[in-house]
């Protein structure tokens, strides 16, 4: 299984487009699968740089803000497959911020809605061993919101998914933002799936974790005996750094144009 970072919040390398948000092209067994699209028209840039190309087979979205979804509207034209979300992922997102609601979101109902697969399963498999898995906590935010019946509602991320895959006997967990917790999403997934976890990527959701945040964070992992980290987007870089020094046999530091080989 290889994972090539298309979006990310940093890059190493010359030639491409970062910006705050995430986009993961994840391949495994011939298929071919786009997680997340970042915010804008980098996207595109940045799949031809890698030489990618548009012929996915699956395009899964982890949930609704527009860091994750906005460069959807500028490939939808050049991809047919499918579009994956889960159940809520339509709810009008909004941030509170100095006292005023920003939207945060997309307007999706421009595209083709057609195009979007909804499931309301905690764990489906859309392709042998790849396996979408919605982990929600139950916990409210101050910061995020949704509008729903015309008053704002704290965002309890319902919609929030991640992909699991599982390869000679491993599994890896791609996460998007972990609105939810990542120690939550990983406790789940463990139970879900009976087993421990090889490796971690995506967005941590720690870029504001005070010190004992991360040092809690740092001796989760270590219980987990996952074997690799790879922090992206939203993990911050004050994360790298903390992990950087106390689990630098687990990190693997990543940017806009890395590729990951997995298993």
């Amino acid at each position: 299984m290889r994972v090539k970072i298309l979006i990310n919040n940093w890059t190493f390398k010359g030639g491409y487009l970062a910006e705050h948000g995430l986009s993961l092209f994840i391949e495994k067994d011939g298929k071919k699968i786009l997680f997340d699209c970042g915010q804008t028209n980098a996207i595109l840039k940045n799949i031809e740089k890698m030489g990618v190309g548009f012929d996915f087979d699956a395009v899964v979205l982890s949930h609704a803000h527009y860091d994750h979804t906005g460069g959807l509207k500028f490939l939808i034209e050049k991809t047919s497959c499918p579009i994956w979300v889960h159940t809520g992922f339509f709810e009008k997102k909004f941030a509170k911020r100095e006292g005023e609601y920003k939207f945060i979101g997309e307007n999706f109902e421009k595209l083709d809605m057609a195009r979007f697969k909804i499931v309301d399963e905690d764990v489906y498999e859309i392709f042998d061993g790849i396996f979408m898995v919605n982990v929600t906590s139950g916990k409210e935010s101050d910061e995020f919101y949704i509008l729903k019946d015309d008053r704002f509602q704290r965002d309890l991320f319902l919609e929030e998914q991640s992909l699991v895959i599982k390869e000679d006997g491993k599994i890896a967990v791609i996460v998007g933002c972990s609105h939810n917790g990542i120690e939550n999403i990983i406790e789940k997934v463990e139970k879900y799936f009976s087993q421990n976890i090889f490796a971690v990527i995506g967005g941590f959701h720690s870029k504001d974790f005070r010190q004992d945040d991360l040092q809690r964070l740092c001796q989760f992992f270590r219980e987990k005996k996952i074997y690799k980290l790879v922090p992206l987007h939203c993990s911050g870089i004050e994360t790298l750094i903390y992990f950087a020094g106390n689990l630098p046999n687990k990190l693997k530091i990543c940017g806009v144009g890395d590729e990951i080989e997995i298993c």
